[in-house]
């Protein structure tokens, strides 16, 4: 998902994968350590929650008890079982961090719980008046022993819809807490929304211009849940229909892989060094080639400002949490640090994260925080490198099958070419054929054009596409052909996405019958049938167990 203002990207989210921030869970206390007043606890994920003490709020515990002094051994016992809601991703090495308090939210209120009786009110919605009213509101319809906080989207809401956000909110905890008298820890009880949902639900306000979705099912549930939500904003969602790509047509692919990068040019020829690390982010400006037409002190000055701009967009865009660190150029006049500064502040106002700068140093060294709910763009779209050992990042295959499709659809929309070749690592190639080639079949439907998917040994970021005559891809590529016998050896296969058995040959992927496996000193196989990106086999002799 992509938002784009005043024609550049500033922010993307990519989901690959399910997401569990968010996510409602009845856990165990596994572990209780008093020396970090936190503890550990089992809610069914791979790596245990890890929850503060700071984070523990109980049902039932005395509101005259909550804020005191406490040590966590006070509030949790090892077996114990608790509803905690997963409120930050496991990231690197660190297991998801959780809360007790449940933050639920609506289209116009965020409701938490169990919590003291607060009542708070979006920093962005400036008028006094529409504060103290929404305030009101909240006071009026707050449910017992729940904080409220009134979102941006509740500016002009009427008191009906803030009414009835806060009853569904509430039924929907109620539902959470009888679940979880139901079943046995660990359990999840609550699955927070898909992102179409949540970019109805959070990013599509009246600010916003026009919501675009290429996919018709997409049009259709996104017109459906804005039915609910806010029926007058329903004519704002625009069908791309174009055999364009939506986010080529946009520059947002472009835009993409420049996040991706280390080096960040400016338009004034100075440039931004941005390096992730667990521990934190480090950006450092330079001027590069550009010298200005005044004095060291102007030019300086003007890169620092156009940099503070350039920082907050990467910050979003890259969604970069935790600590960083920005390194400007050094500035000898107070008064433009000071303007530095400003800069940099007003551009992060925009950030719906939470963000702070601690301070500017006498040496520009500025310290930043901003709320780290997951991974950041660059390791969701990529995984760590085997060759390298984790030091750097490659591609995912799934992103890569999309840059592939892109790239197909880029050259279909050109009209020049008969059918399409895409020679790729057998992973992408996997995931673009899809089970019984469901995903190609889709594909060629999208370009209205044949293609050929083969199999190439170079690495797994190396794609080929070339387009051209049907009759001159056909000749120019390996085939096998129907009732065929072929001997494979286990190193010709290898698993798909949907855990069958499949072989190569010839750079054609050969579908192996369900639950087969080639012993060391191979099998037969007869081709059943052909298609123009995946081929069927049976076995002609024993190969299997």
């Amino acid at each position: 998902m992509a938002i784009i203002e005043d024609g550049a990207l500033q922010d993307f989210y990519a989901e690959r994968g399910s997401k569990i921030i968010g996510n409602v869970y009845k856990g165990r206390v596994e572990n209780v350590l008093p020396g970090m007043d936190a503890a550990f606890v089992d809610i069914g994920l791979p790596k245990n929650a890890f929850l503060y003490v700071d984070n523990v709020v109980l049902p039932g515990e005395p509101r005259a008890q909550r804020g005191k002094p406490r040590g966590i051994s006070d509030l949790l016992k090892r077996g114990q079982e608790v509803v905690v809601q997963v409120e930050r991703a496991a990231v690197g090495t660190k297991g998801p961090r959780a809360t007790t308090k449940l933050s639920l939210p609506g289209r116009f209120v965020v409701m938490i719980g169990p919590e003291s009786r607060h009542i708070g009110v979006s920093r962005r919605i400036p008028d006094s008046q529409e504060r103290n009213r929404l305030r009101r509101l909240g006071e009026k319809y707050q449910p017992k022993d729940r904080a409220l906080i009134m979102r941006t989207e509740a500016e002009g809401a009427t008191e009906d819809e803030i009414r009835q956000d806060i009853e569904y909110l509430v039924e929907l905890y109620d539902k959470i807490m009888e679940k979880g008298q139901q079943v046995r820890a660990p359990a999840l009880l609550h699955q927070d929304f898909s992102m179409v949902y949540r970019v109805c639900r959070d990013f599509f306000t009246a600010e916003v211009e026009k919501l675009v979705v290429d996919s018709q099912d997409d049009y259709d549930y996104i017109c459906e849940i804005m039915g609910r939500l806010d029926p007058g904003m329903r004519d704002r969602v625009v069908l791309h229909d174009s055999p364009e790509p939506l986010f080529l047509m946009y520059g947002i692919e472009r835009e993409i892989e420049t996040a991706l990068q280390r080096n960040v040019m400016l338009r004034s020829g100075g440039n931004l060094t941005i390096d992730e690390t667990e521990a934190l982010t480090v950006v450092d400006v330079n001027t590069g080639r550009f010298v200005g037409t005044k004095g060291l002190s102007d030019t300086i000055l003007t890169t620092n400002l156009e940099a503070a701009d350039e920082i907050a967009r990467q910050m979003r865009l890259r969604d970069i949490g935790g600590i960083i660190i920005v390194d400007f150029i050094d500035m000898d006049r107070t008064r433009d640090r000071i303007k530095v500064y400003a800069q940099l502040e007003k551009a992060l106002e925009r950030d719906r994260a939470r963000t702070k700068i601690v301070h500017i140093s006498p040496l520009a060294l500025v310290e930043i925080t901003r709320k780290r709910t997951g991974e950041s763009l660059a390791h969701e779209i990529s995984e760590v490198c085997p060759s390298c050992r984790g030091r750097g990042y490659v591609l995912s295959p799934m992103t890569l099958a999309i840059q592939a499709e892109n790239q197909i659809r880029e050259l279909a929309y050109q009209k020049r070419h008969e059918a399409f070749l895409l020679e790729c690592h057998a992973e992408v190639a996997d995931l673009l054929i899809g089970p019984g080639g469901e995903t190609a079949q889709s594909l060629e439907g999208k370009t209205g054009a044949p293609v050929f998917i083969r199999i190439h040994d170079g690495s797994r970021e190396q794609l080929y596409v070339s387009g051209g005559a049907l009759k001159e891809l056909e000749d120019r590529i390996g085939w096998v052909n129907p009732g065929e016998v072929i001997k494979i050896l286990p190193r010709d296969c290898f698993e798909s996405e949907t855990n069958q058995l499949v072989a190569i040959i010839d750079g054609m992927i050969i579908g192996l019958p369900d639950g087969a496996r080639v012993q060391q000193r191979g099998a037969q196989i007869r081709i059943a049938g052909t298609e123009r990106w995946l081929a069927f086999a049976e076995f002609v002799q024993s190969g299997r167990h």
